[in-house]
């Protein structure tokens, strides 16, 4: 019944063509609920998409907007404006009653709210899918929120991630178009991000990492986690007593200045990808607070993307490329960020980076608008099919994000004077002696690790053709479309035989005369449908 709720929202939201094309109205399933009227027919075209889809997976729940969020980190998949409408879901829901969240907090603590805090405020302060968040005071006087998970909602988000599974192996089978975004290894990804999400040990770990890296900073305050009062399922953290980023009426109270927070939350980003490699993902005006002093705060660590080295070199090349007119330098760079690498038209796309970096780099640069290079290069990898690995999508999705917030702030920002420095640090750092020294270590173990393991994959592979166990695939592209068109042709083949040869059992049985005359024209009937059914399948399929 899920999937009928599903199809029903999507057709609801103007999908109608969308549900057409992935064949979700064909299937068995949707055929025998469109039956039972549990499901309508797909009807009328959409006017829009990003509006709709927001809308559609808000309505289908906690899992599907995780699945939305998750999306709006992707522009290699769904473009630009898609990205942009879903980044606006808003992960808010009606909260569920205190007494339904008390056996969550005592069972993972093993005591009492009231024994635990000195002070709880029962109303909650924030209420999103996965959880609700508290204000609350520990014993030792700490002003804290409690984020708290919602009862159940595993066995809700574990129940449609099967579903969305299922559907994504059925786009496989039936929708080559769609192939090149690997389905299904795309919705294994997001489940994964939505199973650390969910559990809070994980983010804990990440804000005292976070913390650790700004000890003793002045510009970024990092909430400490109490560690014996946060679980699975719940977190105990500082509470951070400032004003939403983009609350302009709060800065003189506070003594800050929008342009130094402006300026400060994108060096404080560029030093997270740089210098960390550990970034807060989603630096949104409401994930950024300000604080007294032009202090700054980030809220909400669930979605973190961390970069190893050689991650970090290729984004810097990325950007010292453009910066510099290296078109051949960028692509080396764009192809390291992509897992269909192989799939692509070197040349095609290096004519078209050169020209995007000869004509439009340069002036979008001059506007001070980093995030629109970006956002031009994605596009570039998505019309040649090209699929970011997760890892850079968040990546390019945090440093475009950041540069909105700051021009929120600041019209007059510009990110490449921030930017520059930490590129040219690791560019440097890359080609040091030291640097060098250790990559010629690195190269010379992985030589020794080769030659280890060639003779014994070599003797496993003799192993295996001496006892017939060596197979070979072959993957034959279209081959798939070929025997759907075999099927086909063999139903039609089929039912003509069956339509024929009820038409000469019909004529037999009029011409005996011996008294099946209402059977032989009931033959006829049946052969007239069968003909019927025959000739509009064909015509359906224009291919005649």
């Amino acid at each position: 019944m899920r999937l009928a709720e599903v199809i029903q929202v999507l057709v609801r939201h103007g999908f109608a063509d969308l549900v057409r094309r992935i064949g979700l109205h064909e299937g068995l399933p949707a055929k025998l609920l469109r039956g039972l009227r549990v499901i309508e027919a797909p009807s009328g075209e959409p006017e829009t998409f990003g509006r709709r889809l927001r809308a559609a997976l808000t309505e289908l729940g906690p899992t599907f907007v995780k699945v939305g969020q998750i999306l709006s980190t992707r522009p290699d998949l769904v473009g630009q404006d898609i990205c942009a409408a879903l980044s606006h879901l808003q992960d808010k829901v009606e909260p569920v009653d205190f007494d339904e969240i008390r056996p969550v907090i005592e069972g993972d603590l093993g005591v009492s709210v009231e024994s635990a805090f000195a002070e709880f405020s029962y109303t909650p302060m924030a209420s999103a899918s996965l959880s609700q968040v508290y204000h609350a005071r520990l014993h030792n006087g700490a002003d804290v929120v409690v984020k708290i998970q919602r009862p159940g909602i595993r066995a809700i988000i574990e129940s449609d991630l099967n579903l969305i599974r299922r559907i994504a192996e059925w786009i496989v089978d039936h929708v080559s178009d769609f192939q090149w975004m690997d389905p299904v290894g795309t919705v294994d990804e997001f489940g994964r991000s939505i199973h650390r999400e969910l559990d809070f040990t994980i983010e804990a770990r990440l804000i005292e990492r976070f913390r650790e890296n700004y000890l003793g900073d002045t510009y970024v305050f990092v909430p400490k986690v109490y560690r014996d009062r946060s679980s699975g399922r719940v977190i105990t953290m500082d509470y951070v007593h400032g004003e939403r980023v983009d609350h302009f009426d709060a800065y003189e109270r506070l003594n800050s200045d929008p342009n130094e927070i402006a300026a400060i939350g994108c060096d404080t980003i560029c030093k997270q990808v740089f210098k960390f490699h550990l970034f807060h993902a989603d630096p949104h005006p409401g994930n950024i607070m300000v604080m007294e002093d032009n202090r700054i705060a980030f809220l909400d660590y669930g979605m973190v993307g961390h970069l190893e080295r050689p991650d970090v070199q290729a984004i810097a090349e990325l950007l010292r490329s453009i910066f510099q007119d290296d078109p051949d330098g960028c692509v080396q760079a764009m192809l390291r960020f992509t897992t269909t690498a192989d799939m692509v038209d070197r040349t095609a796309l290096t004519h078209e980076v050169a020209d995007f970096i000869a004509f439009e780099a340069q002036t979008i640069l001059g506007r001070a608008d980093v995030s629109r290079v970006i956002e031009q290069l994605t596009n570039t990898l998505r019309r040649h099919r090209m699929e970011l690995a997760p890892r850079f999508s968040l990546l390019l999705k945090a440093l475009a994000t950041i540069e909105s917030t700051g021009h929120a702030l600041n019209p007059e920002l510009n990110m490449v004077p921030i930017l520059q420095p930490y590129v040219e640090e690791v560019i440097r750092d890359r080609f040091s002696p030291r640097q060098l020294a250790e990559d010629a270590q690195q190269n010379a173990v992985q030589m020794l690790r080769l030659g280890r393991e060639v003779p014994r994959e070599v003797q496993q592979l003799l192993g295996m053709l001496r006892r017939g166990r060596l197979r070979i695939q072959l993957n034959h592209e279209g081959l798939n479309h070929l025997a759907n068109v075999t099927d086909r042709a063999s139903n039609r083949l089929t039912f003509s035989v069956i339509a024929g040869s009820i038409i000469v059992g019909s004529s037999m049985l009029l011409a005996a005369d011996i008294g099946l005359y209402p059977i032989g024209l009931a033959g006829y009937s049946v052969a007239g449908v069968l003909g019927l059914a025959l000739l509009i399948s064909i015509l359906r399929s224009r291919n005649f």
